[in-house]
């Protein structure tokens, strides 16, 4: 027969009472938590489980917020295709309404200023931005794909030197007014930016002034086309008082949407050319790629605004990752939307500087060009919007799994983890009561001694 001495039972109740506060003290926490499984040791293969799922969700929360960003990035873009279109569209409205034959030079220039306000707005749009980043700069977000630089021009001769002597007219008599000085035909100058030299480019150096924007050309001293041909009382040759000699003939004429400079008359030529040899006026010097550039000598004053495109390489993709392992693009390239950069190349700003060019010079088969250039760009932008448009929607139906996923997976983490309130309670107060039971004989029994016994 097994002897129950005093320690035995002493052992024995107290290790039934832990065990009874263990289980009392596992349901408060399941309570204070709210959650079936606080530590591995709870139940491991739930645990394991449970750990799944949060990594689920939580890559399902991250897919979210790159899309919520893609999202808001993308409309920004929407609005501004929505721009972009209001402005060819108001700006095609002007070119026909101007190349109408009722139409006189003055209005013309006054249609004129309204396209530069578009022309202006149009590089704002081009200066879109989310969070501070430039949308159409591709990874170089923090520099503008577009904007507005004034400054002086240096006038060089064509690459080839095609032009560097013009032939002087063996017949010239400079006692007759209607004497050629130099034999009849134009002479064609490239116009660059002297104070703005272009580090991104290949190679570096002054940036050819592409898009100049008409009416923001000066060229001190010479008269330019827009002068001739006009509907203007000032350029009747009857009008008095004539501020110039030659008011009403044209000495150059300026390629606005190429940045080129004509000169017309005998009295531009000789500005730069000499008149007793034909010979350009010219000075060499070194580029910092080791180029020799002729500069024309003797230049007036030259200065004008022109729409700079960046040199550096804007056709970088952004994405954003949507679902696991899936990425999608979410921005636009510039050349896409806004056209090519190169010298032959046409962009959304020549093409509304090809209708102002028209307005400028008062010459109406310029405007009914530039409607069909108009509609080009425009176009562009609605193919782009489109293809915009179907990114979004596709984000949409993304989004929409995304949050199907986030329920179901949340639920079945929950059926792992989240404690049974209702039913914890009601064990909570069942081994309360069983503990307070315990406590209750385990007093009894501890009171006794071997005098008990005696």
């Amino acid at each position: 027969m097994a002897r129950v001495t005093f320690t035995t039972t002493y052992d024995t109740t107290m290790r039934y009472l832990q065990r009874n506060a263990n289980n009392q003290l596992k349901l408060q926490e399941q309570i204070a938590s709210e959650k079936m499984i606080n530590r591995p040791s709870d139940n491991p293969i739930g645990f394991a489980n449970a750990m799944n799922y949060r990594n689920i969700l939580s890559s399902l929360s991250q897919q979210k917020i790159n899309m919520d960003d893609g999202e808001i990035y993308m409309t920004i873009l929407e609005a501004t295709h929505q721009s972009i279109n209001n402005i060819f569209t108001r700006c095609q409205e002007l070119a026909v309404q101007a190349s109408n034959d009722t139409q006189n030079h003055q209005n013309r220039l006054f249609t004129n200023m309204e396209v530069r306000q578009l022309l202006e707005q149009m590089v704002s749009e081009a200066q879109s931005k989310h969070k501070d980043n430039y949308i159409f700069s591709g990874k170089w977000a923090n520099m503008p794909p577009y904007e507005i630089k004034g400054g002086q021009a240096e006038l060089r001769l064509n690459s080839d030197n095609s032009n560097r002597t013009i032939p002087i007219n063996a017949a010239y008599d400079p006692l007759d007014p209607n004497s050629l000085m130099f034999d009849p035909g134009t002479v064609t100058i490239n116009i660059f930016d002297s104070e703005f030299w272009d580090t991104n480019a290949n190679p570096p150096g002054n940036q050819l002034a592409q898009r100049i924007i008409p009416g923001s050309f000066h060229l001190d001293g010479l008269m330019e086309k827009p002068n001739r041909y006009t509907d203007l009382a000032e350029d009747d040759p009857n009008y008095l008082p004539i501020s110039h000699p030659d008011h009403y003939n044209s000495d150059y004429e300026v390629d606005y949407v190429n940045g080129t400079i004509t000169l017309i008359s005998d009295a531009a030529k000789a500005r730069f050319y000499d008149p007793a040899t034909g010979d350009a006026i010219t000075t060499t010097r070194i580029d910092a790629a080791g180029n020799a550039i002729e500069i024309l000598d003797n230049m007036p004053t030259v200065s004008f605004e022109y729409i700079y495109r960046n040199s550096i390489d804007m056709s970088g993709e952004i994405y954003r990752e949507i679902d696991s392992g899936i990425t999608m693009k979410i921005n636009t390239n510039p050349d896409d939307l806004f056209g090519k950069k190169g010298l032959n190349d046409w962009d959304s700003f020549k093409e509304i500087i090809s209708l102002m060019q028209g307005l400028w010079h008062n010459e109406q088969s310029e405007i009914n060009a530039s409607i069909k250039n108009l509609n080009t760009g425009r176009e562009r932008n609605l193919e782009q919007q489109a293809v915009e448009g179907a990114r979004l929607n596709r984000v949409a139906l993304v989004f929409n799994r995304n949050t199907d996923l986030t329920e179901s997976n949340t639920d079945a983490q929950s059926r792992i983890e989240d404690v049974d309130l209702a039913d914890a309670l009601t064990k909570f107060a069942l081994a309360d009561t069983i503990y307070n039971v315990s406590l209750q004989a385990a007093s009894r029994i501890m009171r006794r001694s071997l005098l008990d016994y005696l």
